[in-house]
Formats: structure tokens, sequence, C-alpha cells
């Protein structure tokens, strides 16, 4: 088991957290992961503790516990699943080129069930006039009028 220590301040340091993790047991693994573009810190921890039951009880007694002035979230590290990291909920982006899964394009995240947004008949006019020639070879789409999934 592993865990997930949020809200933290980006000036603390691994030492800090292990500090705070030491009076319940051996920390064996602590990490505050890093930006890929920054190197900056984004604000989390993981740590891990010698058995269970030292990270049980550190979770219990730390929870809202201030480091340097800032209230900590401390809970059990939910295991990560299959596609890449952040994104979810964002829509758009770059779908799962490379850019953190953006939406529903990628990482493992499948798209909801179409829904009717109660503009039936909605034509899609953003390429301009029939006559334009930057139109040529561009569909016009029609949302269906079929029932909605909501």
């Amino acid at each position: 088991m592993s865990i997930f220590v949020g809200n933290l301040p980006f000036r603390a340091e691994q030492e800090d957290v292990a500090e705070l993790f030491a009076p319940f047991g051996e920390v064996t693994s602590c990490s505050l992961p890093l930006e890929r573009d920054s190197g900056r810190k984004r604000g989390f921890a993981f740590v891990e503790l010698a058995d269970a039951a030292s990270e049980s009880r550190a979770i219990e007694a730390l929870q809202g516990a201030e480091l340097m002035g800032r209230p900590l979230r401390i809970n059990k590290a939910e295991p990560r699943n299959g596609g890449g990291g952040g994104g979810g909920g964002r829509g758009g982006g770059y779908g799962g080129a490379g850019y953190g899964s953006g939406g529903y394009g990628g990482g493992g995240r499948t798209a909801p069930a179409e829904r009717s947004s109660g503009a039936s008949g909605w034509v899609d006019r953003s390429y301009g006039s029939d006559s334009d020639s930057f139109a040529e070879g561009r569909s016009r789409r029609r949302r269906s009028s079929g029932g909605s999934a909501g």
C-alpha cells in the first residue's frame, strides 16, 4: 500500500515529508513527482511505510495536519489505471497523442453515450456558406434527431 499526500507546499522537500511520517514507522519510500516540462514539484507526494498497520495509523493521525502552513490531504493511494496520467474531465485536448489523454480521445477512457443538447436540427456552419471555396470537400453534419441517452 502507498499513501498519497496532497496539498503539499511546493517548497517541501523529500526529507520534510519523510520526517512527518517517521514517528509512525520506517519510511521505505518517499517520492515527490515533478512536472515534465518545468521540473517543478507538483504539490503531492507518495509515501510507503514498512508495514500496512503503520500506514493506516499514519493516515488517521496525519489527516489535516499542517506542513509549512498548509493543511495536508492524506489518503490511501489509488492504483493508476491504464492510460497516460492527468487530463480527466477536461474534454478536448489532444486525444491521447502523448499529451496526457485530454478528455475522451485516448488514455483508456471511453466516450459517454451521445446526449441531446436540446438544439435539434443543428447544422454546422463553421466553414462559411455553401458556395465558399474553402468549404469544398468538407461535409456538413446534421445531428440525428434520435432519442436522448440521459
